[in-house]
């Protein structure tokens, strides 16, 4: 598995310049237009990993590499399970990324004179805190979309996979938006947000995404061993 994710990472680097550039530049747009570094930050975590998704998939059906990839020491779960480990460690490279940028900015907003720059791009408006939580909380969506759209390129490919996704994300969000409406509250949610534990909040949403995340591995190999290529 880890020569898979070492080989993602480089059929993927060549891209990265010009990703991390465009990122940068949506976010600090992003930052100017909204007033708030918040928004920056999660701009800039949700973009890297989820551009890395399809560009690395991308990569799979040019030249016929996933079908050269199969004639090397690799088994077809260590290619799954090596693609699951390569995101997951760009979403994690991705948190730490935009939290550092976020705190850079702010560090040359507050050093700026004042009035030249909005406040909600100041470290005291927006607190470090604020950041983290924007920062883990937009991973953990991306995690979870990417627990969504891997299986279905793993069984059907780049290109018809993708067809899918929006109709199985729309599906999930209708389910999700059912369990709002009639299930939630019984569990005290509103409670729990309403007391502030949002790091409890947190850590809850760490496990179920990490947990949805890990199954979804698990279909992908198995679907992916059954693919015919």
């Amino acid at each position: 598995m880890k020569a898979m994710v070492f080989s993602d990472l480089i059929t993927a680097r060549n891209s990265f310049g010009a990703l991390l550039g465009i990122t940068l530049f949506v976010s600090a747009f992003i930052a100017v237009g909204t007033d708030t570094l918040i928004a920056a930050v999660a701009c800039m975590g949700a973009m890297v990993p989820f551009m890395y998704l399809f560009s690395i998939s991308a990569y799979d059906e040019q030249g016929g590499w996933e079908q050269f990839r199969l004639t090397l020491p690799l088994t077809r779960r260590q290619v799954a399970y090596g693609r699951y480990a390569s995101m997951l460690a760009l979403t994690g490279c991705a948190m730490v990324l935009a939290l550092a940028a976020g705190l850079l900015i702010g560090a040359v907003a507050g050093a700026l004179p004042a009035g030249m720059v909005p406040e909600g791009l100041l470290l005291g408006v927006t607190t470090p805190e604020m950041l983290v939580v924007a920062v883990v909380a937009v991973s953990l969506i991306i995690l979870l979309s990417a627990a969504v759209t891997l299986p279905l390129i793993m069984r059907f490919g780049m290109t018809k996979g993708t067809r899918l996704v929006p109709v199985v994300m729309l599906l999930a969000l209708s389910a999700v938006a059912g369990l709002l409406g009639t299930g939630l509250d019984t569990i005290g949610l509103d409670a729990v947000l309403t007391s502030g534990s949002i790091m409890m909040v947190m850590a809850v949403g760490a496990v179920v995404a990490l947990s949805l995340y890990g199954a979804s591995a698990l279909l992908a190999a198995r679907l992916y061993e059954q693919r015919e290529l």
